[in-house]
């Protein structure tokens, strides 16, 4: 007697759950991304084989750009407002809640630090067009004052320097005397990863 053999049946997994759990992770991500500010000035670093990665919270960071103009950042939005207001109150000034809005939005501090309420102030187009750097010299050591209140506010705080490759040795050499005079001697140097030859 011949065998009847069973009707096959088609196999069927509901993708439902896998679905929405996609979504759900794709929301998640967007929604906890924290996009990177645009630098204000552009910088080609130097390259190097270090391949040590930069933190992400607790950072500085000084840029020189290629007219050997100094710009200051916090990398970490947590601290802004207080360094702000730390340097406020060593130069004698104050800064609205507008002003202090529009300074957490800035990724670099462009201008010294008696122009930064007019900056502030300005409107995006104007303030693209204004980026004349922090004074760094024997008269006026703006950029170091910006350095140390970081520090004093977080004592945590690492320092970056990111120079460009263009950038003169001797404005370099001035920030770094600065620092080793505040004992400030640790601190990093930002390149771009050197292509190695295969």
């Amino acid at each position: 007697m011949a065998r009847v053999k069973p009707k096959r049946q088609g196999i069927h997994m509901d993708m439902t759950a896998m679905s929405d759990m996609a979504w759900l992770l794709l929301t998640f991500f967007i929604l906890t991304t924290q996009f990177k500010k645009p630098d204000i000035v552009s910088v080609k670093t130097p390259s190097s084989v270090a391949e040590t990665k930069l933190q992400d919270g607790d950072l500085m960071r000084v840029t020189i750009n290629n007219d050997g103009k100094y710009y200051f950042s916090i990398i970490d939005d947590r601290n802004k407002i207080a360094v702000l207001d730390k340097m406020a109150s060593k130069h004698g000034l104050s800064f609205s809640d507008s002003e202090k809005r529009v300074f957490m939005g800035l990724s670099e501090v462009p201008v010294p630090i008696r122009a930064l309420n007019s900056y502030l102030n300005l409107s995006d187009s104007q303030r693209e067009k204004t980026i004349p750097g922090i004074p760094l010299d024997s008269v006026d050591l703006q950029l170091v004052d910006w350095i140390t209140s970081t520090i004093e506010v977080d004592p945590k705080v690492q320092l970056a320097i990111k120079g460009d490759v263009k950038a003169q040795y001797p404005k370099f050499k001035e920030l770094i005397k600065q620092l080793q005079e505040r004992d400030i001697n640790k601190f990093q140097l930002i390149t771009s990863s050197e292509v190695k030859p295969q």
